[in-house]
Parts: structure tokens; C-alpha cells; sequence
């Protein structure tokens, strides 16, 4: 078994090694390991899986030795004090860095933070001198959104550490599924981490390190991002080194760029998030070899597009159903995503900014800069946006329709009852005129009705309300004898 010491120079020899053009690491092999076989071997075989899966960290042999290698270095780790600290156990691990949680035991106060150090089996010069370029990164950033640097030191043995705020969370990813969040509230969520990340970007930080890990959420619901400044640390080494440690830890939020060893900018930050946000959304990966080999994985990346997020399976975490799900990301946030996964830079949002306010845009009900919008869609979200005023003016409308209803059937019950008497007034008329005809006139003194204004008057108008009431033509003739026997008993 390889022991740690002859581990430590294995790897200075592999890292050394693996920036050279293929037709000098002979040499320099030869030169390096002076006759060790043992040592050969080792990076022989690291470098044969490097060129073989571009992930020599999950390569099976060596990985086996640096678990265990890593594994007995963590335990003579825990318990160690540094500066004012005593570690007390690891928090986790990754590229160039190993965290703990320590506590104060100067007697000074009480305090619990998180220490990083370099990886075991990582020292170098060049690993330390990066190493303190990232805590002077990170000494620049000051953002509740981000875990603070408190402090800083070197430990006996020359190994530099960071002295971090302690974040009491859980990743975003599982935050999100713990809690069952709606749509809705996953977006409020990733635009925080959009802001932190924009505010890195503004203090020419790219993180280029963004996944579910190195983003937690407190218990109070606000996000913490770690980590910032180690990408921008990896791009100091040569693009090799920095493509073999990306694709190890970090290949399935990766930009294309970064798998391939291109210029890394903040193209890459907006690539990551967009992978994040298609996780959030649909509780998994983009890359349908997700599961696989990580060389898969990385081709994916750089070759093929990703389906539309809505057509990936509803997540078991949403609190509606596969069909509401469906309609909430169809669209606006389909095109979102897409715009921040294209594979060239330069075709996806030129900022974190745009992506964000995309975002709030479509939560705002507002027209997306990354979907041509439709009339009808438009005219969708502006009701949808003004949605008090539209359901006050539709109120408005309603009444005002009501309004106009009731006054046309005022009218039209009026313009009928002036109907009815006309019609009952004319059949009046014709009865009266058939009564003299039948009397033939006789007496030109004489009428059907009682003389005088005032009782003539009377007579017609009570005639003409018979006449309303009844189509009879007989009962209103003998209405009208009855009324002219009247008018003749008066005049007696």
C-alpha cells in the first residue's frame, strides 16, 4: 500500500506531468521519479486514466487509494487546533479545499466556524500560493447572500487556512424538495442566488463552481453561497489541470467551455445557473446520460441540447399536479432555461442581471426577453399583471350593460303599453262607431255615450280600460248600452 508521504509526491508528479505535451512526459517522468518504480507506477496509472475518462478522482483503482489515503488524513485532522480553533469534524470536501467545523477554545467567546484547508495530498507551492489568492477573493466580498471570510492564518506545518462563517443549512436542491415549495417560490429563491452571484460578477468574481452544494439555505429560507473565488483560483493553472478538476468534482453544472478549456467568463456563471434552475424545476438533470460515465456526460455538454424542461417527468416534490406543473413551465420558463443553455457564450444572456430579469419578468406577468411574445399573450399578461383593475373595469362593463338592459326594457314595456291603449282605444272608437250606424243617426242630438265633456271623458275611459282587458268585442257593446241606459235614467 502506498503510503502518505510517497502519495503527496505522486500527485506533485502527476500535476507536473499532466500540463506537458504527451511527447515529453516521458522524460520528465524518468527524471522525476529517479528510479522509483513504485512511484512510476502510480502516475503512469493516474495519467492513463486521465486520458481515458478525464476523471481520474472516479477511476476505480485510484480512487481506492485516495479514499484511503484521504480518509486517514481527515482522522489525524480532527482534533487539531489551528490559531485559536480546534476542528471537530468535516463538513465535506472538494477540488483543492477539505472544510470543517471547529470551535473556539482560547477562552476568549464561544464560536463555532468553518475551516478550509488545503486538501491532503494537494500541498504544493503553487496549490498554497492559490490558496491565498482565494481567501484575498473572498476577503473582497461582503454579501448576507455570501459565507463571510472572519479570518485567515497558517498552520505549523506552513498550510495556509480560511476561517469561514458557519452556515447552518441544507443545499438548495434538497431545501426545496424537503419543503414541497411551488414553482413560484423556487424562483424567488434562485433569483437570490442570482443577486450574490451578480454582486460577484460587479467585483470581477466568476464562482464557476455554482451547484446544489455550494448553495445552502438557512432555516429562515435565505440562501448562503460558499466557495467563491475557487474557479477564479483554477483558472491561474494551466487549462490541463484546470479541465481535469472541473470535470472530477463539477461536470454537471459545467459550461461547455469549461469541459473543453476555453476562456472562462461570466457566460459560464449564467450557464451553471441555468442547469441549477432546470434542476430546481424539474428535480433532475438536463443530460439524459446524468447517470453515466462523466466522459458521457461532458460530450453531452458540449454537443447536444438539453429537452425543454417541461418535458422532462413532473418532480415528486411538487405540491400540484403533472398537469399544472406542466402549464406553469411551458413557455416562458422553457425559453428561459434554453437561452441560458445554449452552448455558445455569446447566444446566451449577455448577464446574470438579464437572467434575473427575465425571471421577474415572467413572474410579473410581463413579456420575457428570451420569447418572441404573441399578441394574444401580451394581451394575456396584461390582464393577468393589472388584474384588479381589469376585474374592476370588467365589474364596470357589467353594470353598465345591466344599466342599458333594464332602461331598453323600461322603454320596450312602455312603447307596449302605449300599444295596448291604442289598440283599446281604436276598438273603442270602432264599437261607438257601429252603435251610431245602428241607430241610424236618428237623432243628431244624440250619442253612444252620455253628453258632456266630464262624463263623456269618463265613459271612454273606463271603455278603454274594458277594452285593454278583454278581445270581446260583444261584452264591450253591452258595456256601452249599459253606459248609454245610464246616461238616459240621469236624464230622466
Amino acid at each position: 500500500m502506498i503510503s502518505a508521504s510517497d502519495w503527496q509526491q505522486v500527485k506533485l508528479v502527476f500535476h507536473a506531468a499532466v500540463d506537458l505535451p504527451p511527447a515529453d512526459r516521458s522524460a520528465y517522468l524518468n527524471r522525476a521519479c529517479a528510479g522509483n518504480a513504485v512511484l512510476l507506477k502510480e502516475v503512469e496509472t493516474l495519467l492513463a486514466a486521465h486520458e481515458s475518462a478525464a476523471n481520474f478522482l472516479e477511476e476505480g483503482a485510484a480512487r481506492a487509494v485516495v479514499g484511503q489515503f484521504e480518509q486517514e488524513a481527515t482522522r489525524e485532522r480532527i482534533g487539531r487546533r489551528l490559531g485559536p480553533y480546534q476542528l471537530e469534524a468535516e463538513l465535506g470536501h472538494g477540488g483543492m479545499g477539505q472544510v470543517f467545523r471547529a470551535r473556539r477554545v482560547d477562552g476568549q467567546y464561544q464560536s463555532e466556524v468553518a475551516i478550509k484547508l488545503v486538501r491532503a495530498g494537494c500541498e504544493s507551492p503553487s496549490i498554497h500560493k492559490r490558496f491565498l489568492a482565494e481567501r484575498q477573493i473572498l476577503a473582497t466580498l461582503t454579501h448576507p447572500a455570501i459565507a463571510r471570510l472572519l479570518d485567515g492564518g497558517t498552520s505549523e506545518e506552513g498550510t495556509p487556512y480560511l476561517v469561514m462563517e458557519l452556515v447552518d443549512g441544507i443545499p438548495i436542491d434538497r431545501y426545496c424538495t424537503t419543503n414541497t415549495l411551488s414553482v413560484t417560490a423556487r424562483l424567488a429563491l434562485f433569483l437570490s442566488v442570482c443577486e450574490a452571484v451578480s454582486y460577484a460578477h460587479r467585483h470581477l468574481v466568476v464562482h464557476r463552481d455554482l451547484k446544489p452544494s455550494n448553495i445552502l439555505i438557512t432555516p429562515e429560507g435565505k440562501a448562503k453561497l460558499l466557495d467563491f473565488g475557487v474557479a477564479k483560483v483554477l483558472d491561474s493553472m494551466g487549462p490541463r489541470a484546470t479541465v481535469t478538476l472541473v470535470r472530477a468534482l463539477t461536470v454537471h453544472y459545467s459550461s461547455p467551455e469549461q469541459i473543453q478549456g476555453g476562456p472562462i467568463t461570466t457566460a459560464s456563471d449564467v450557464y451553471s445557473l441555468g442547469v441549477l434552475l432546470y434542476h430546481l424545476l424539474t428535480d433532475g438533470s438536463p443530460y439524459r446520460s446524468a447517470q453515466g460515465l462523466v466522459s458521457d456526460v461532458a460530450r453531452e455538454i458540449c454537443e447536444r441540447q438539453p429537452n425543454l424542461p417541461s418535458q422532462a417527468p413532473a418532480p415528486a416534490s411538487s405540491p400540484c399536479n403533472e398537469r399544472k406543473w406542466r402549464a406553469q413551465i411551458r413557455g416562458d420558463l422553457d425559453s428561459i432555461v434554453m437561452l441560458a443553455l445554449q452552448k455558445d457564450p455569446g447566444r446566451r444572456y449577455s448577464s446574470v442581471d438579464l437572467f434575473a430579469e427575465d425571471i421577474q419578468r415572467h413572474l410579473d406577468y410581463r413579456p420575457v426577453r428570451a420569447r418572441d411574445n404573441a399578441l394574444g399573450d401580451q394581451f394575456v399578461k396584461l390582464i393577468r399583471r393589472h388584474r384588479r383593475s381589469a376585474y374592476t373595469s370588467v365589474g364596470a362593463l357589467l353594470l353598465l350593460a345591466a344599466w342599458a338592459l333594464w332602461v331598453a326594457q323600461g322603454e320596450q314595456a312602455s312603447n307596449t303599453s302605449a300599444a295596448e291603449r291604442y289598440a283599446a282605444a281604436h276598438r273603442t272608437a270602432r264599437v261607438l262607431l257601429q252603435q251610431l250606424e245602428a241607430r241610424g243617426h236618428s237623432d243628431p242630438t244624440s250619442s253612444a255615450v252620455g253628453s258632456g265633456s266630464a262624463g263623456t271623458e269618463q265613459a271612454l275611459s273606463r271603455l278603454e280600460t274594458l277594452a285593454a282587458k278583454t278581445q270581446n268585442d260583444e261584452a264591450l257593446r253591452q258595456a256601452l248600452e249599459a253606459e248609454h241606459r245610464t246616461d238616459l235614467s240621469k236624464a230622466d
